[in-house]
């Protein structure tokens, strides 16, 4: 703790003190419905209880043209908010409500075309943008101004005015969007009026004891809003004393993985843009940037790049992080691995915030591990199988209090993610795995390595409980699913490698010049085999059956930065293909739905097909434990967070 310098001291944010400067910012969660439900109250009481000094709600829509994160006509809102009030202000925290409009992101509730500024497209919606009227921009300005009342009712500490990310405010600051020839485009002058006027309103409608905060971010895009003119808007409010602080953010929704950055972009990612405009500006400034440890984040402070930093997604892997690192247990704090796959995957593929390391987000009230009890029956439990599944099963059973033994076949604990972490931009999994390690021997849990459980181990060990989390294997027979019965001819050649022999190769294998990637599944894998090939000098081609690049990775944002970087090699993408044949020298390739066969070099194919359930074991053991658990890829393959959950609850249920 004597290294931390800057981070837990309190900050003064206009009229409201804050006790330390870790912040969370606004992120849509799903866990309201658009309403401040029991749910949303639970998710941000676990993280006031942790230490958190601001949490930032996330985007309040105004109007009835905007996407409501929350709704601000939702029922009896201000009642929502005192009931977060009142749960979270004996811990100190302080809670802003973010206000904004998606403007061409989103479609009017009666099904219009969205707003903004000009005819701009939208990347999700995808349709032009109907130019919103003087008379509408009144409206709108009203908008702000009862919400600001509503927010003020309900007991909130501050407001922040969303106008970054593309949004509609932002759509009128910027020349890229803005191309309306009124009072309100063309000079900067006129693409500031809108902005300076939610910025008036809201502040003259604010009590004097409420913050008003604004987030803006940089464009990077040619002809866009650059950091010079982020630093000139908001000296501009500075100056009329509209705003109390800055937060400091990057992307777009036109690239929208650096919003919020995943594993691949290392901590700080964010500040080569925010420096130069902290540098121009006097007001405190948040910033963001995968912050994971309040040692990463004191360490922005001292260097002077900000005075608050935000680590949202690191609150969701673990909301005592604070506590755990004021006491002294910075090594119990779970990692956030940044695989964006349960938060902002979550909220896009489910409507619904989730984490892949922490199971108890969005179900706080159930799941958090503060209500965990010892078991009533002390039971003997063994776990079958070290990975992901397995560790967290054993983790949560020995802390229930049941002696636990968990047996891997190999002679390391880490299952599938010990390849996985292999990949290049992806060693960040193996943070999760080694923290359950380290947990599971802290709670004195009996591991053996190198050993290979049967039905007669079994009953020699006599447990009381089996959970089975034994995972898959690959299996170059399972076929294109996508074309039925059919099976490519080659398959068992010297060549054909699967992603668990590349990623694990330790013999310095010549993969030769030319691999080709047949990609069945649309997820990591197969970008992971890419990676690991083209940085080893390879031409690669990346064939599919799917129509679109690891579609299953869009949600996490990890797709496009992933083919941004394979790009730059020697690459090439085929959609829609189907593998005929592999001949030692050639894959012989097709489109899925017939025509031209094509050769393509290829001294090493590997092969991406969905994998066999290894669950065998489970089957023969039913009649020797009590209870008998499948979990995670044992059960069916699929990812890392169904995994943990599933490890997680099935040790929960002893």
């Amino acid at each position: 703790m004597s290294t931390l310098r800057y981070i837990l001291n309190p900050l003064d944010i206009g009229p409201v003190r804050l006790k330390n400067r870790v912040v969370r910012t606004g992120h849509g969660t799903g866990l309201g419905g658009g309403t401040i439900s029991d749910r949303l109250v639970d998710y941000h009481l676990a993280r006031a209880k942790g230490g958190v000094g601001l949490t930032i709600i996330e985007l309040l829509s105004l109007h009835n043209s905007a996407y409501p994160f929350l709704n601000d006509k939702a029922e009896d809102l201000v009642g929502g908010y005192r009931k977060l009030i009142d749960a979270v202000r004996p811990y100190g925290m302080r809670v802003f409500q973010q206000l904004g409009h998606l403007g061409n992101e989103c479609l009017q509730a009666d099904g219009g075309p969205p707003w903004s500024s000009s005819d701009s497209v939208g990347k999700f919606v995808g349709i032009p943008a109907e130019p919103i009227t003087t008379d509408q921009i009144e409206e709108l300005i009203a908008c702000y101004i009862s919400a600001v009342g509503k927010c003020a009712e309900g007991g909130l500490d501050g407001v922040e005015l969303h106008m970054a990310h593309g949004y509609l405010v932002q759509q009128f600051m910027s020349p890229l969007y803005n191309q309306r020839d009124d009072e309100y485009g063309g000079s900067f002058e006129n693409r500031m009026r809108l902005p300076l006027r939610i910025a008036t309103a809201a502040r003259e409608a604010l009590p004097s004891h409420m913050a008003l905060g604004v987030r803006l971010s940089p464009e990077a895009f040619a002809g866009g809003l650059t950091p010079e003119d982020i630093a000139r808007i908001a000296n501009l409010m500075a100056e009329k004393r509209l705003v109390d602080y800055v937060n400091l953010t990057l992307g777009t929704d036109y690239n929208m993985h650096k919003i919020i950055g995943a594993m691949h972009e290392p901590s700080g990612y964010e500040l080569a843009s925010a420096v130069p405009i902290k540098e121009k500006v006097s007001l405190p400034i948040l910033v963001t940037g995968r912050f994971r440890t309040l040692e990463e984040a004191d360490a922005v402070i001292v260097d002077g790049a900000a005075d608050m930093v935000a680590l949202t997604r690191a609150h969701i892997a673990d909301p005592d992080l604070i506590k755990k690192t004021v006491e002294g247990k910075a090594d119990e704090v779970r990692p956030c691995i940044g695989c964006n796959h349960g938060c902002i995957g979550g909220l896009l593929s489910q409507g619904e915030i989730g984490c892949t390391v922490n199971v108890a987000v969005g179900a706080e009230a159930a799941l958090s591990e503060d209500l965990l009890e010892p078991a009533r029956e002390h039971k003997k439990v063994l776990v079958i199988g070290g990975g992901p599944a397995g560790m967290e099963a054993a983790r949560i059973a020995a802390l229930r209090g049941h002696e636990v033994v968990i047996a891997e076949a190999t002679n390391r604990l880490g299952g599938c993610i010990n390849f996985a972490s292999q990949a290049p931009y992806r060693h960040g999994l193996a943070d999760i795995t080694d923290w359950l390690e380290r947990q599971i021997y802290a709670l004195n849990v009996e591991v053996m390595l190198s050993t290979y459980i049967e039905a007669e181990e079994v009953q020699e060990i006599a447990p009381d409980a089996v959970i089975v989390a034994t995972g898959s294997f690959p299996d170059p027979t399972n076929g294109q699913f996508l074309c039925p019965g059919f099976q490519a001819e080659g398959m068992d050649r010297p060549g054909v490698v699967s992603t668990h022999e590349l990623l694990n190769d330790r013999s310095n294998r010549d993969w030769g010049s030319h691999a080709l990637i047949f990609d069945d599944v649309g997820h990591y894998e197969a970008i992971a085999a890419a990676e690991f090939l083209v940085a080893k000098g390879l031409a690669v081609t990346y064939a599919t059956s799917l129509s679109s690049f690891a579609p299953k990775l869009e949600a996490s944002l990890t797709a496009d930065p992933a083919l941004e970087r394979l790009a730059k090699a020697e690459f090439r993408f085929m959609p829609y293909a189907k593998l005929l044949e592999f001949d030692g020298e050639a894959c012989h390739m097709t489109n899925r739905f017939g025509g031209q066969v094509e050769k393509i070099r290829t001294d090493t194919l590997v092969h991406v097909f969905h994998n066999r359930a290894n669950r065998d074991l489970a089957e023969t053991i039913r009649d020797i434990a009590e209870q008998v658990h499948l979990v995670g890829d044992a059960r069916s393959p699929r990812y890392l967070q169904p995994a943990i959950r599933e490890g997680h609850l099935a040790a929960r249920s002893l």
